[in-house]
């Protein structure tokens, strides 16, 4: 399997980039997991119960459970791994999104029950089970975590036994899962390679049996030799504004940027043409609710757009994201005769320049890590690390925050008309896209499917006999 940069971390605390996540899923073992169909589901834990005030959790967990060493689960790893998260310092794009835990009272009451205390209730909570901070640990895994190393026990169906810097990893099937059975694939190799042109080449040679990512230029003679399937997942791209800088501390800026993009954005997808679609708005259309039903909230009309205005903005590299910059450049230029200066580095150098101090514009994309409007939404809050734009809205954070904890379908449908409501008024954001993932699986793959979060399960896959 093809992926196109290694993980930034091995250690589940500090896991946030898609890669890692992705590989996570069939390596760390979590109390809740989805399944390649993007459904939540009980996976180490066997019961879950929550006091009346909403504030404790007791977790049973399943028996029998084995590490793939042999020594035997007890629910004070879990404990462990809730601890760390609370006495470590952590500063990845995931910790804000957990709640206050009170270590006090959270502790392991047998071996395979634990006890976690909120000092707020959470209704998201069961969510952030399925992510890796949450997974139980062993002591000497955080060592050899420390040290970029990934070969370490699992409770997951697969384990890594050989990894090369740069290179590839090789997992092999955990020989004490407890559902071993059912792992059909006996090895997988993940290989890391950044050089798109390749992917064609691998697959034809059987180097590679899946692509995460299938070049565009390269898609018909793919789609002779394998199966291509889209996956459309909880993510969006999108231009954000610094609004601590002019010209979009400027409302009517911000305006007509959104306005002259705004209608181009069907055009925008089908120059691409890598599936994705029109974003309508800031949530992707997977994650909208069936009872939501669009209000004519409408562009509000800016004033006559000032001429001449000089800016620039920018992104991490790519042919795809030089594509998207390239045409709006051309398309402000048409509509206002404004000057876009392009500035394209790499991911670390445009992650860096963000947190610090962006560009007017910059290019950057979200993909939910659970599956909940409330966590696309919270990037733009106040306090968010993830919020760029220098931007704050007090009704918008009470919103989002109501949202956190709305169970009812129909009433989360009416915060996010409100909530969309205020970004397309306030436009600290220009959505574009709404990610679509194209991967290429060859025939000998059988049973493929990768989740809303781009997750192939490999327990799920199986191989073709010839």
């Amino acid at each position: 399997m093809q992926f196109g940069s290694e993980p930034t971390q091995f250690d589940p605390l500090f896991m946030e980039d898609g890669t890692a996540l992705r590989i996570a899923a069939n390596v760390i073992a979590t109390p809740y997991e989805y399944d390649g169909a993007g459904n939540r589901r009980k996976n180490l834990v066997s019961h879950i119960s929550l006091s009346k005030d909403k504030r404790k959790y007791t977790i049973k967990f399943k028996k029998d459970l084995k590490w793939s060493d042999g020594v035997k689960f007890h629910a004070s790893q879990f404990v462990a791994a809730v601890q760390r998260l609370v006495k470590e310092p952590v500063k990845g794009a995931l910790s804000e999104l957990f709640p206050t835990i009170d270590l006090t009272t959270t502790k392991a009451i047998d071996s395979l029950t634990a006890m976690v205390t909120l000092k707020t209730p959470d209704a998201q909570f069961e969510n952030w089970l399925t992510l890796p901070p949450f997974a139980p640990i062993r002591e000497e895994m955080i060592g050899e975590f420390a040290k970029h190393n990934p070969l370490v026990p699992t409770l997951a169906a697969y384990q890594v036994v050989e990894y090369k810097r740069e290179d590839y990893l090789v997992l092999k099937k955990n020989p004490e899962f407890r559902e071993k059975d059912s792992n059909n694939v006996d090895q997988v190799k993940i290989r890391f390679l950044k050089d798109e042109s390749a992917s064609l080449a691998l697959l034809k040679t059987g180097d590679v049996d899946i692509l995460t990512k299938v070049p565009v230029l390269q898609l018909e003679q793919i789609k002779k030799i394998s199966h291509v399937s889209e996956v459309l997942v909880e993510a969006i791209t999108y231009l954000g504004l610094n609004t601590k800088k002019a010209p979009f501390n400027d409302l009517n800026n911000r305006r007509s940027l959104l306005s002259a993009i705004f209608s181009k954005r069907t055009e925008l997808a089908k120059i691409l043409n890598t599936g994705e679609l029109p974003a309508g708005m800031f949530l992707p259309s997977i994650l909208i609710p069936t009872a939501f039903q669009a209000q004519a909230i409408g562009l509000k009309q800016s004033e006559k757009p000032i001429r001449g205005i000089e800016f620039q903005v920018q992104s991490d590299g790519g042919s795809r994201n030089q594509t998207i910059l390239e045409y709006i450049q051309s398309v402000l230029k048409d509509e206002y005769r404004w000057k876009m200066k392009i500035d394209m580095m790499d991911w670390k150098a445009h992650y860096a320049k963000l947190k610090v101090d962006s560009d007017e514009v910059f290019r950057f994309g979200w993909q939910n890590p659970v599956s909940d409007p409330f966590v696309m939404y919270q990037v733009l809050q106040s306090k968010s690390a993830n919020n760029f734009t220098g931007w704050s809205n007090a009704e918008y954070d009470q919103l989002v925050n109501e949202l956190r904890q709305e169970t009812m379908m129909v009433k989360k449908a009416k915060l996010i008309g409100k909530i969309e409501g205020i970004l397309l008024r306030e436009a600290p954001v220009v959505p574009l896209l709404h990610q679509v993932l194209r991967f290429a699986n060859s025939k000998r793959v059988l049973g493929f499917r990768a989740n809303p979060f781009g997750v192939v399960l490999f327990r799920e896959i199986h191989l073709a006999k010839n």
